[in-house]
């Protein structure tokens, strides 16, 4: 049987009159990394606000069978929330440090700051940190506690290529650890590469949960690009073909039906050359959702 890390039950939360999240059901069990995705202002920051006990809740949230907040929640949980601490004449490491010390199961520092590759900054001012910079310091943070359930709200927002290479090979050493995760990012590409579930949160609902591959499912657009020097076609006429595209020897297919469209174009025209099949990806299909949604809106 799965252990269960976070139950929700119909969590409603307002600020004042205006309703944030509105009936939320949530099971998430050990070792999952789910994949929390919406626009801004759809309520993701303020779910984990009330996950870590930040915002009040009643009793139909548990976050390691207990009360979110609890002591022993606050020692299992590692966060990386939006908004980096910086205090005044602080350096890198004496932040860190203190840090250590609020848990009984720290992991060492000198490890962490090697592997984040933070120790020719060490000695730095957090005042002094770039933007991605001290992204890594509070993902240092989060590490520190040896947590078994890490909040990950926009992570990698300001690192560089190298910095958010070393991020998310951190967090597959975290997965091969069994550790639990919830990853907020507007970097759709790097969620779906690391998500066992996502979840979708528009306007304060959940309107979808899954894999990757039965949200793409739902969203069946393949696109097929292809070389053809021949005049004689008619893929348009191809089954499952929603919109064609030429330039001069270069065609790309869309269709609703990927794999019947590639058959019968193989049949028909087998001199084409060049092919490429690629399906929707979670960025595409995220902006779709987000459009149709707009657009019922307006209906």
């Amino acid at each position: 049987m799965m252990e269960q890390i976070i139950s929700i039950e119909n969590l409603s939360f307002s600020y004042g009159k205006n309703e944030i999240i509105k009936g939320l059901n949530l099971s998430v069990n050990k070792g999952e990394i789910i994949g929390l995705i919406g626009e801004n202002g759809a309520g993701k920051t303020t779910l984990l606000n009330i996950l870590l006990g930040l915002l009040p809740s009643k009793k139909n949230v548990q976050v390691f069978g207990g009360h979110p907040g609890s002591l022993l929640a606050k020692q299992k949980i590692g966060s990386m929330l939006q908004g980096d601490l910086r205090l005044s004449n602080v350096r890198v490491e004496e932040f860190l440090e203190e840090v250590a010390m609020q848990y009984n199961n720290a992991n060492p520092l000198e490890s962490i700051l090697i592997k984040l590759n933070l120790v020719p900054h060490r000695r730095k001012f957090l005042k002094e940190l770039s933007g991605g910079l001290m992204r890594r310091v509070t993902f240092a943070q989060a590490l520190l506690s040896n947590p078994d359930l890490l909040f990950l709200d926009e992570p990698t927002v300001g690192m560089d290529a190298q910095a958010r290479h070393i991020f998310w090979e951190s967090i597959e050493e975290l997965r091969e650890q069994g550790k639990t995760m919830i990853i907020t990012s507007h970097y759709l590409e790097e969620i779906q590469q690391v998500a066992s579930r996502l979840i979708v949160l528009q306007a304060g609902k959940f309107t979808f949960e899954g894999t990757l591959k039965e949200l793409q499912a739902l969203h069946k657009q393949t696109t097929i690009s292809i070389t053809s020097e021949s005049e004689q076609h008619n893929f348009a006429e191809l089954v499952g073909v929603v919109n064609v595209e030429e330039s001069g020897s270069q065609v790309v297919i869309k269709s609703v039906d990927g794999d019947r469209t590639l058959k019968e174009l193989l049949l028909k025209y087998p001199r084409v050359s060049n092919i490429t099949v690629e399906h929707e990806t979670l960025e595409k299909i995220f902006l779709q959702m987000t459009t149709d949604r707009g657009n019922s809106k307006n209906d």
